[in-house]
């Protein structure tokens, strides 16, 4: 089952959030490979930076969003950023033929 999670910064530059991501997601593929990791998360960045949302399932996607967590507390401070989750994804369904 896939969660979005959306970080929200109070000030922030896209660059630096996007760099953060990419970090937090090389982190993840050194763990669980590059295949899996990019299976189990994704992201997109708003034009300012002050938005961030993963989609993440799994072990993988999970690491991604807690990698990203870190860096943000320790690149902004732990006031200065929030997560929220938004929605979860639907079950996958069997196909059948």
């Amino acid at each position: 089952m896939s969660q979005v999670l959306e970080f929200k910064f109070r000030e922030a530059d896209r660059e630096t959030v996007e760099a953060d991501v990419a970090l937090a997601i090389f982190a993840s593929e050194c763990v669980y490979g590059r295949p899996r990791v990019r299976m189990e998360a994704s992201y997109l960045v708003d034009e300012g930076g002050t938005a961030c949302v993963l989609d993440i399932s799994g072990e993988a996607g999970e690491a991604v969003a807690r990698v990203f967590a870190g860096l943000s507390a320790a690149r902004f401070g732990d006031q200065a950023y929030s997560v929220r989750r938004l929605a979860q994804g639907p079950e996958p369904t069997r196909v059948t033929q």
